[in-house]
Order: C-alpha cells, then sequence, then structure tokens
C-alpha cells in the first residue's frame, strides 16, 4: 500500500497510475488519507486567513466541516450521474474518486491565489479518478462531473435570478446585523421589491432586525467600486435636498450602515478618475442586489484571498 506522501505525488503528477494502483483500497482507506489532508489544510487556512479576520479556530473548523459535507454529499449526487452514464463499479469507487481527488485543493488550496488553480487541478484529478475507477470513456467522465456541478449552480441562479449569489462583508459598518466574514445571500432586483426604511417603517417591513431592505450597490454607478452593503432609507427625487444640504443631482435612494452615525451620501467619498467624490444618491441600477440571509464566517476565504490579492500589488508596485 502506498503511504500518504507517494499518494499525495502520485495524484498530484501521476493520477492514472496512481488511481489504478488504488481500486483495490477500501472506502476507509480513502477516508482516512482526505480527513488526514483535509485537517492539515483547514490548520494551515486559519493560520493565513488569522491576520485577516482573528478567528483561526473558527476559520479551521468551518473549512473541516465544509469539507467533508461537500464530499459525501457531492460524492452521492455525483454517483447518480455516474450511474445514469454508465458506471457500474458501485458507489463506493465514485467516493473514492472525489476523496483522493481532492488532493490538489488539500495541499495547495490554503494558499491564496494558488487556490484557485488547485480547484481546477482538483476537478480533472476527480475526473481521471472516475475514468479509472469506474472504467468509464474520458468524454462520460467529464460529463459526469461538469453536470454534477453545473446543476447546483444553476438552480440557486433560477430561484435568485443571479449568478451572483453571495457577498462578503468587509466592514463593521452594518454592525450588529451584520459582522465582517459574513456572507450574506442575495436575490437580483428585478426579483423583488426594495422597501426603504421609511416604507417599512409604515408598512412593518423589516430585514436584519431594522425597517427596510439591506442593498448592494455600486457607488456612483462605477464598475471598478467595491460594492457597499448598506441600508436603503428613503427616495429622492431630483432636486430635492439630500443628506448635507445640496440639492439631489438625480433620483434614487439615500443608503445608510446601520452602524454609521451618518448617511453614505454626507459620509462617503468614492475614487473617481476626476479624484474623489461624494456617493451620490443610489440610482435602481446600480443596485446589484437586495440582501436576504446572513451566513456566519462563510465569507472569511473571501476576505483572505481580497487582501493577500491586495498586499502583493502593493509588494510589486
Amino acid at each position: 500500500m502506498l503511504s500518504v506522501i507517494d499518494r499525495i505525488k502520485g495524484f498530484l503528477f501521476s493520477p492514472t497510475k496512481t488511481f489504478d494502483v488504488s481500486k483495490e483500497d477500501t472506502l476507509g482507506n480513502a477516508v482516512i488519507y482526505f480527513i488526514t489532508l483535509l485537517m492539515i489544510c483547514a490548520v494551515l487556512s486559519s493560520i493565513v486567513g488569522w491576520p485577516v479576520f482573528r478567528y483561526g479556530v473558527t476559520m479551521a473548523f468551518l473549512i473541516f466541516l465544509l469539507g467533508l459535507l461537500s464530499v459525501f454529499i457531492g460524492g452521492l449526487w455525483t454517483h447518480m450521474w455516474v450511474y445514469l452514464f454508465g458506471g457500474r463499479k458501485g458507489v463506493t469507487q465514485t467516493l473514492k474518486a472525489l476523496l483522493y481527488g481532492a488532493t490538489p485543493g488539500c495541499v495547495l488550496g490554503w494558499i491564496p491565489i494558488v487556490g484557485i488553480i488547485a480547484v481546477v487541478w482538483g476537478f480533472i484529478v476527480q475526473i481521471v479518478g472516475i475514468k479509472q475507477l469506474q472504467e468509464m470513456p474520458t468524454i462520460r467522465a467529464v460529463l459526469v462531473l461538469s453536470i454534477a456541478i453545473s446543476i447546483p449552480l444553476s438552480v440557486p441562479f433560477a430561484a435568485t435570478g443571479t449568478w451572483r449569489l453571495g457577498f462578503t462583508v468587509e466592514s463593521w459598518s452594518m454592525k450588529p446585523n451584520m459582522h465582517p466574514g459574513d456572507l450574506i445571500i442575495v436575490v437580483a432586483p428585478h426579483r423583488t421589491s426594495i422597501e426603504t426604511y421609511e416604507e417599512g417603517k409604515m408598512l412593518d417591513h423589516s430585514s436584519f432586525n431594522e425597517y427596510g431592505d439591506v442593498i448592494i450597490y455600486r457607488p456612483n454607478g462605477l464598475s471598478s467600486a467595491t460594492p457597499i452593503i448598506h441600508r436603503a432609507m428613503y427616495w429622492v427625487e431630483e432636486g430635492e435636498e439630500i443628506p448635507g444640504g445640496k440639492p439631489a443631482p438625480h433620483a434614487g435612494y439615500i443608503t445608510k450602515g446601520d452602524n454609521n452615525p451618518g448617511y453614505d451620501q454626507q459620509s462617503l467619498r468614492v475614487d473617481t478618475v476626476n479624484g474623489r467624490v461624494p456617493v451620490e444618491p443610489v440610482k435602481p441600477e446600480w443596485v446589484v442586489a437586495v440582501a436576504k440571509v446572513r451566513v456566519p464566517y462563510l465569507g472569511y476565504p473571501s476576505l483572505i484571498l481580497k487582501d493577500t490579492t491586495q498586499k502583493i500589488k502593493g509588494f510589486i508596485s
């Protein structure tokens, strides 16, 4: 039987040969191998992410739990497609293909930016695993895994109307109702109505423990600007007075973070080619999504990646 180190090298660089050697492995062997690598990945991810969010233990536990759930639930889902495409070697072989195929993600996934490459690498290794262990043609193995991944991604789009299912909270501006590292699940603005704080107060409509809806918008409609997750407070028409005393340059929503003392249109500025300018009332077309559900901690990987990318850019420049 191959050692853990030999398996890692084999699945990374000689997956076809290594899967052939692993055909007689028990599911228990594959599970122990996967859990070992997943635990190491979880610990390293928490160490890398510590400077960003200070919740290392929570991050490690979250990665470990999600890794276990995704590979086993995903394995059963994938095996249904394996069977439909003619695979008859049993669910154990499918699970082994996914467990062993997770090697690139576990070994390299904790490294920011490189982790993206590891995901693609793992996809390829899992295709090889399904092909070898289920003795299927390559094209069928590719179709199996492609369908198994694309359907779960397409169903949420059909339900929410957007491919961007969630946004990560990056600041404390929405405290206590949202925190840095929270993943905010959203729906497309055309799939719902937006009620402002003033309207919510009259209609008794609330979200995230306050009246009105929380929207995600691009300040001044700039695609280069980081989207802001704040509450829609009230609507103004063009020419009406906005916070700060100036007339509104156009109609739009006046917004505010629940933890901020002032409105965005009074206290926030955004970078443009002409320098930093005040945030304007939010036009409906600038609204990217409407917040619906808060999932604690799931946004931390995104924060780690963004923080590391910015540090790399700063180092290069």
